[in-house]
């Protein structure tokens, strides 16, 4: 009732209907999907290909020790804590054990309105980012940078959001992901040591703090609601930056790049530049 007293019976039916579909149900994606089956959302699904581990446990709020000892996949501990939040008196979770690199993980996207990207990797990032464009489904991305010192003393932290639609920039007109790494990322030399050594690289760092991925998550949803509650008659949300140090929320003011191939491609849908790779 409180929930609906904040935006009306309409829009709480406008998110009620929506198929809404998370990928990466790290600390992030499990809290987006639980928020969402609490809120009345009626179809959601979650995919991810990864298991839970021990060192996940302080992250994935609702693991259990006994999900990391049998390796549970992290869609079926998110389908539980959905079931046990949800309040929408019938819903349809779904999950799904696949990549979103894969040409089966995209057709699975294809099927929803709008995504909600919680993956922290250049590879998956860049298909969604495609996607957004050429398919014209809403994907919201969002994710945390961390620096530190030479000691690993914390320097500072920022969290961004964008929501990806046609008139916004994409994720590579902001800065947020470079094809050069999405290649790499896609041979696998971003996990291989002998490379990282070779090219000199720093060994990527698993950054997400408990702490402050709950901000991720509040940027996300925060997102969301902007683009169907459209508070204030607004439309599409524009891109945020929150940084830690100043403890500032910063509205980016970005442009698209001139001859942007994604945006140029708006509305391709199966004639898009294949950025997946088969199944097998």
């Amino acid at each position: 009732m409180r929930t609906i007293s904040a935006w009306g019976d309409k829009t709480q039916a406008d998110i009620a209907r929506l198929r809404l579909l998370v990928i990466g149900v790290g600390s992030v994606g499990l809290d987006v999907a639980v928020r969402l089956a609490a809120s009345g959302a009626r179809h959601v699904g979650v995919m991810d290909f990864d298991v839970v581990r021990e060192h996940n446990l302080d992250r994935m709020i609702g693991s259990t020790q006994s999900d990391a000892v049998i390796q549970q996949l992290k869609i079926e501990v998110a389908r539980r804590e959905m079931e046990r939040a949800a309040t929408a008196s019938s819903h349809r979770f779904l999950t799904f054990n696949q990549d979103i690199t894969t040409k089966e993980g995209q057709a699975t996207a294809l099927d929803y309105d709008i995504v909600i990207s919680c993956v922290d990797r250049p590879y998956p990032r860049a298909v969604l980012n495609q996607m957004a464009y050429s398919d014209l489904i809403p994907v919201i991305d969002g994710g945390i940078g961390i620096d530190v010192f030479s000691d690993g003393a914390m320097r500072g932290a920022t969290i961004r959001t964008h929501t990806l639609t046609p008139e916004r920039p994409c994720l590579v007109c902001s800065a947020q992901i470079e094809m050069s790494e999405v290649t790499l990322d896609k041979e696998g030399l971003l996990d291989d040591p002998s490379y990282i050594a070779e090219a000199g690289r720093a060994k990527p760092a698993n950054q997400n703090v408990a702490l402050l991925s709950v901000g991720v998550t509040a940027g996300l949803l925060s997102q969301l609601v902007t683009l169907v509650a459209k508070p204030g008659g607004r439309g599409v949300p524009a891109p945020l930056r929150y940084v830690l140090t100043t403890q500032s929320l910063e509205h980016l003011d970005m442009e698209s790049r001139p001859h942007c191939p994604f945006e140029a491609a708006t509305g391709r849908g199966d004639l898009r530049v294949a950025l997946t790779r088969s199944d097998t």
